[in-house]
């Protein structure tokens, strides 16, 4: 099997796979006034999506260690296009929910699968590259497909982005039905025992620099789900400029991914960790800070961040990892980095519609500079300086 073309394939059906499941928060302001929704009503309809996709990647990761990553990953892809064409013929917000939650269910047949599959293919010191790259293409979707979602919004409906999108990730099954090796490995006993050791391993080797990560994934979660409707709302732009303004974090992450894996490939994991977590707070309190024509700085610095975090953080977890367990642990990681954020959209929007969504987002932001300064204490403790390199384990 020829790496680059694995590599090429599974980095076609990332991107294919968010061209779809990027759409919601992009769309949420054409979304909630179709439906009449409250935030509160829109934060749910995140967590619809977020939740399923996070508690199903534990078992979901398991099922790809045991009958193959490929499996998994071809039917997935199918589901999520078939449920996004869904979404796009939602007659009522109740189907909306119940489609994203499809959706979500689908979406945790990925990316512990093709992580395990990279990591799989690629050797230790080229791996941090291998994924960065494979995340790129990501990005790439998260930032293309709402610019283009908006634009079609805008002069149709937004349920034509959602219809229309669907065909990607069909293709892509049927690409990786073809190149893709099966990937099955032996069943181990215990497997769910063996795993919680597995995390733990990662826990100590960056203390407390996973704890960080993770509640700077729910702040940013909520960040995330409501940035359209702050922009809209608070700072008075219109709904399809917002919605290709939810791009720009990911087009930071074209370039931050690859370079992300360069970096901790050379100077470790949790020295990259650290430096995404300290950047955080002050990119948030720049888009309060600076004006709205301005946006895009602190945007493209809230995604340097993000992605800069979230590929050191799965390399790591990965280096930490045997082999015959890689979907199964990443999976759990994801359990437990996803739900949590998806919870938190509805608490956010409720807030919102209590305060302010301004007012929410400037006690969001309070969060962020404090993260930002416990990683630096914790650096200064000695917390973040145990071994710059983790050990691989295959």
């Amino acid at each position: 099997m020829n790496r680059r073309s694995l590599l090429t394939g599974l980095s076609l059906a990332h991107f294919a796979q968010h061209v779809t499941n990027s759409l919601l928060s992009a769309l949420l302001p054409f979304i909630r006034d179709a439906f009449v929704l409250s935030n509160t009503q829109a934060g749910f309809a995140v967590t619809a999506y977020t939740v399923a996709s996070g508690v199903t990647n534990a078992p979901l990761g398991l099922l790809a260690d045991r009958v193959g990553a490929r499996r998994v990953i071809v039917g997935g892809l199918v589901l999520v296009g078939l449920s996004s064409a869904a979404i796009g013929l939602a007659p009522s917000y109740w189907w909306l929910l119940a489609a994203l939650v499809v959706m979500g269910i689908a979406s945790g047949t990925y990316h512990a699968p093709a992580s395990a599959l990279i990591a799989e293919t690629f050797p230790f010191a080229r791996r941090g590259v291998a994924l960065g790259a494979h995340t790129t293409f990501g990005h790439l979707a998260f930032f293309a497909a709402p610019l283009a979602a908006g634009i079609l919004a805008l002069t149709g409906s937004w349920r034509v982005p959602y219809v229309t999108f669907a065909v990607a990730p069909l293709a892509c099954a049927l690409l990786l039905m073809r190149i893709a090796p099966p990937g099955v490995r032996a069943a181990e006993r215990h497997a769910w025992l063996a795993t919680f050791t597995d995390i733990g391993r990662v826990a100590r080797s960056v203390g407390s620099l996973v704890s960080i990560s993770i509640v700077a994934q729910v702040l940013l979660s909520s960040a995330l789900a409501f940035l359209t409707l702050y922009l809209v709302d608070a700072r008075g732009v219109a709904p399809a400029v917002a919605a290709a303004l939810f791009g720009v974090p990911q087009l930071a992450g074209i370039v931050a991914a690859p370079l992300s894996g360069i970096l901790s490939d050379r100077f470790g994991r949790p020295a990259v960790l650290l430096g995404a977590l300290v950047l955080s707070g002050p990119a948030a309190w720049l888009l309060l800070a600076l004006p709205i024509e301005l946006a895009v700085v602190p945007l493209l610095l809230v995604g340097a961040s993000m992605s800069f975090r979230a590929t050191a953080t799965e390399v790591l977890i990965i280096d930490t990892t045997p082999p015959t367990r890689r979907s199964t642990v990443l999976g759990s990681y994801y359990l437990v980095n996803q739900p949590v954020g998806g919870i938190a959209a509805p608490v956010f929007g409720a807030v919102a519609d209590a305060a302010g969504i301004d007012a929410a987002f400037a006690w969001l932001v309070v969060g962020f500079l404090a993260l930002s300064l416990v990683a630096l204490v914790a650096a200064a403790l000695g917390g973040a300086r145990r071994r710059t390199q983790a050990i691989p384990v295959d």
